[in-house]
C-alpha cells in the first residue's frame, strides 16, 4: 500500500544530494555581501528546511496510524510554511535583480509582510486531510489549493517585473534566466498538480536553485581568473549597493605605476603575480574583499567595522610598500600610490556607478600628489567635472557634426613641391572649453564607443573635400588620414573606407593612413587583416610618431608599412644647443634614417621649423618633411590658396 509513496522519496533523496552539492559549491566559494546574495543564502537555508519537512511529513504520512495527530499537522504545516517562505524568497531575489540591487520601498515592503502574515495565518488555521488510497496517502484540502494559489501569485508577481525590466533595457540577459526560471518552475507545477501522489515539489524547486545559482548567483562570475580578486563586475555591484545604503564609506585604490616596465624587464608574469600577492596579503592582513579594477590596480571599499579603522588601514599598508616584493629569486620596490575617495563627500549617493568608476580612474592620473596616500582635492574634482562636462560636449558634437578638418602641406623633397597633406581634426567650443586638443577627446572618443562614428565624420570630410576642390589636378597624391589605436583594429574599418571612396568617386591609392609605432607594435591580427584588406583596395600606409613608442626595430620591419614618419621628438635635440648629447642625437638620427632607407621605406620628418633643420635633413637623403617652416594647419579655403601659391 505505501510502496508508491516509499518510492517519492526517491525524488526527495535525489534532490537533496544536488542541493548539498550546491550549497557545499556556493559557500566555500567567497562571495560578494550584496543585497541579493544575502537573499539566496537564506533561500538556500529555507530550502534546506523545507526539505527536512518534506521528508518527516511524508514518513508522517506513511506511519500515519503511529504518529500523534499533532504532529502530522504539524509537519504539514511546516512544510507547507517553509514552501511559501522559499517562494517568497525567491520572488525577492528576482525583484532585486530587476530592480538593480535597490533597496525596497515602504509600500513593497508593506505588502510583502502583510502578503507573508497572510500566508502564515492560513497556515496555521486552514483545514487539512488525510485521505486513504488503494495506491498510497496523500494529504489534500484548502491547504493543497492555497499553495497552488501561492505558487501563481509569485510567478505572476516575478514575470511581470522581469517584464517591465526587460522592456526598459535593464539586465536584459538576467531577466532571460528569470523566464526560464519560471518556464522550469511551471512544468513542475503542472506535474505536482495532475498527478498529487508524485511528490515532485522538492525536485522542482531545487531545479530552480539550481538555474538560478547558474545563470545569476555563480561566484565564478564575479572572479579575476589570474590573480583570484573578485574583477569589475563585483566591484560595480558592490559600489552601486554601498550607494543605495547612503552610508559614508572608502574608496581605496592601490595603483602601481611601474608594472609596464617590470613587465618588459621581468616578463609578462610579474603582473599578476604582484596584483595577487598584494590581494593575498590584504586579504590575511585586513580580511578585506579585494576587487582588481585596471590591469595595474586593486582596489577596496572600508565600510561599516573598517570604516574607523581606516588611517591604522592606510599606515600598515604603507609600511608594508616600504619594503620589498618578490617576483620569484628578483626583489623590487614598487611605487605605488593609494588614492582615498570619501563617500559621499567626494562622489554623492546619487551619482552614477559608471560616474563612480571613471571617477575612480580620475582621481589616480589628475591627481599631483607626490605622497603615497592621495585624497580627492579640488583639482581633482574640477578635472574630473570638465571631462564629465566635456563627453556631454563630444556626444553633441558627433551628433551634430561639429567637427573641422585642418590640413598641413607635406613637402616633397624629391619633385620640389607639395604632393602629400596631412588631414588633422579640430573641435572648437566657443563659450566654455575653447580649443579641445585631439590628444584629449580621441581617447575619451574611443573609450565610450564613438570612436567610429567619428571615422564617419572624417572620412566624409575630407573626401567631399578632395572630389570638391580637385587636389590632385593641383598636385596633391596623396591624403593622409590617422588611425587611432580602436580604429585600426575596428571590423568595419575596409567596408566604411570603401564605401566612402566609391560615394565620393576617390582613388583608393590616393589615401594613405597613418597608425602610431606603438598601435603597430602591439595591436596584432585585426590590424594586419584590415591593413591587407586597405592595401587591396589600393590604400598605403605609414608608421607615424617613430621614436616615441617602442621603437622595436626587429617588429617594425614585419609590418607592412611604405612610409615612416620620424617624430619631432628625434629631430629637435639634434639642434638644441643646450643638449650635451647633441652629437649623438644626430648620430641616431642620422643612422634611424640610414638604416630606415636601406630597409626600402619612403622618410617623413615632422616637425621642422626653420631652414637649418630642412638642409640638414635634405642631405640626409629624406623623401618628405613636414612641419611649421613650410606651413601650420590651414583651414579648406587657406590650404588652396596655400597651393596655388606654391605649386605652379
Amino acid at each position: 500500500m505505501y510502496s508508491f509513496l516509499f518510492n517519492n522519496l526517491r525524488f526527495q533523496i535525489a534532490a537533496t544530494v544536488f542541493l548539498l552539492i550546491i550549497e557545499i559549491i556556493y559557500f566555500i566559494r567567497p562571495k560578494l555581501r550584496l543585497l541579493s546574495s544575502r537573499f539566496f543564502s537564506l533561500l538556500m537555508i529555507s530550502v534546506i528546511i523545507y526539505l527536512i519537512f518534506d521528508y518527516a511529513s511524508a514518513i508522517c504520512l506513511i506511519y500515519m496510524n503511529q504518529v500523534p495527530r499533532w504532529l502530522l499537522r504539524f509537519t504539514h504545516q511546516g512544510f507547507i510554511f517553509f514552501l511559501q517562505s522559499t517562494l517568497s524568497l525567491i520572488y525577492l531575489y528576482t525583484d532585486l535583480y530587476n530592480r538593480n540591487q535597490k533597496r525596497y520601498s515602504k509600500f513593497k515592503i508593506s505588502f510583502i509582510a502583510c502578503l507573508y502574515i497572510f500566508s502564515i495565518f492560513f497556515v496555521i488555521f486552514a483545514p487539512m486531510e488525510y485521505v486513504l488510497e488503494p495506491d498510497g496517502i496523500y494529504s489534500y484540502g484548502p491547504m493543497a489549493d492555497f499553495v497552488y494559489l501561492i505558487i501563481v501569485l509569485y510567478m505572476i508577481l516575478i514575470t511581470k517585473n522581469a517584464i517591465v525590466s526587460y522592456k526598459k533595457g535593464i539586465n536584459k540577459k538576467e531577466q532571460l534566466y528569470i523566464f526560464a526560471t519560471m518556464g522550469l518552475w511551471t512544468i513542475f507545477g503542472f506535474i505536482q498538480m495532475l498527478v498529487p501522489k508524485m511528490l515532485i515539489s522538492s525536485v522542482g524547486l531545487t531545479a530552480v536553485i539550481l538555474l538560478l545559482f547558474l545563470s545569476l548567483e555563480n561566484p565564478s562570475e564575479y572572479i579575476d581568473k589570474e590573480t583570484l580578486a573578485f574583477n569589475s563586475t563585483a566591484l560595480k555591484l558592490m559600489l552601486g549597493e554601498y550607494l543605495n545604503r547612503r552610508k559614508p564609506f572608502y574608496i581605496i585604490n592601490i595603483d602601481l605605476e611601474d608594472l609596464d616596465i617590470l613587465e618588459n624587464q621581468l616578463g609578462q608574469d610579474v603582473r599578476v603575480n604582484l596584483l595577487t600577492d598584494i590581494r593575498i596579503y590584504l586579504v590575511k592582513t585586513f580580511r578585506l574583499k579585494i576587487y582588481r579594477f585596471t590591469n595595474q590596480s586593486v582596489t577596496f571599499i572600508l565600510a561599516r567595522r573598517y570604516y574607523f579603522r581606516k588611517e591604522e588601514i592606510l599606515e600598515k599598508i604603507q609600511k608594508r610598500f616600504e619594503n620589498v616584493w618578490s617576483i620569484g629569486e628578483t626583489n623590487v620596490m614598487l611605487n605605488a600610490h593609494l588614492d582615498v575617495i570619501t563617500c559621499p563627500t567626494d562622489f554623492p549617493y546619487d551619482g552614477l556607478i559608471s560616474d563612480l568608476l571613471t571617477f575612480i580612474q580620475e582621481s589616480h592620473s589628475y591627481s599631483t600628489s607626490k605622497t603615497f596616500v592621495r585624497a580627492v582635492d579640488s583639482e581633482i574634482k574640477e578635472n574630473y567635472e570638465r571631462k564629465k562636462n566635456l563627453l556631454l560636449f563630444l556626444r553633441q558634437a558627433i551628433e551634430n557634426k561639429e567637427f573641422e578638418m585642418y590640413y598641413q602641406p607635406i613637402f616633397n623633397v624629391k619633385e620640389n613641391k607639395f604632393t602629400n597633406v596631412e588631414a588633422l581634426v579640430r573641435l572648437k567650443n566657443k563659450t566654455q572649453y575653447g580649443f579641445v586638443s585631439p590628444e584629449e577627446f580621441i581617447p575619451m572618443v574611443e573609450k565610450n564607443g564613438m570612436i567610429m562614428d567619428l571615422s564617419n565624420i572624417i572620412f566624409n570630410k575630407v573626401f567631399s573635400f578632395m572630389n570638391e576642390k580637385s587636389l590632385r589636378q593641383k598636385g596633391i597624391s596623396h591624403m593622409e588620414l590617422n588611425l587611432s589605436g580602436l580604429q585600426s583594429v575596428d571590423s568595419d574599418l575596409p567596408l566604411l573606407m570603401n564605401k566612402l571612396l566609391t560615394e565620393y568617386n576617390i582613388p583608393a591609392d590616393s589615401v594613405n593612413l597613418e597608425i602610431t609605432e606603438s598601435v603597430a607594435i602591439t595591436s596584432g591580427y585585426m590590424l594586419k587583416k584590415n591593413m591587407d584588406e586597405l592595401k587591396k583596395m589600393g590604400c598605403s600606409f605609414s608608421m607615424d610618431d617613430f621614436g616615441t613608442g617602442y621603437s622595436n626595430l626587429s617588429q617594425i620591419v614585419k609590418t607592412e608599412f611604405e612610409v615612416i614618419k620620424i617624430d619631432k621628438s628625434l629631430l629637435w635635440p639634434c639642434f638644441d644647443e643646450k643638449n650635451k648629447s647633441l652629437q649623438n642625437a644626430k648620430m641616431l638620427l642620422e643612422t634611424l634614417i640610414e638604416l630606415m632607407l636601406k630597409f626600402g621605406y619612403e622618410i617623413v620628418v615632422e616637425g621642422i621649423e626653420t631652414q637649418e633643420q630642412f638642409e640638414y635633413l635634405k642631405k640626409q637623403g629624406i623623401t618628405f618633411a613636414q612641419g611649421y617652416y613650410f606651413s601650420k594647419p590651414l583651414c579648406e579655403n587657406d590650404f588652396i590658396e596655400f597651393l596655388e601659391k606654391n605649386n605652379k
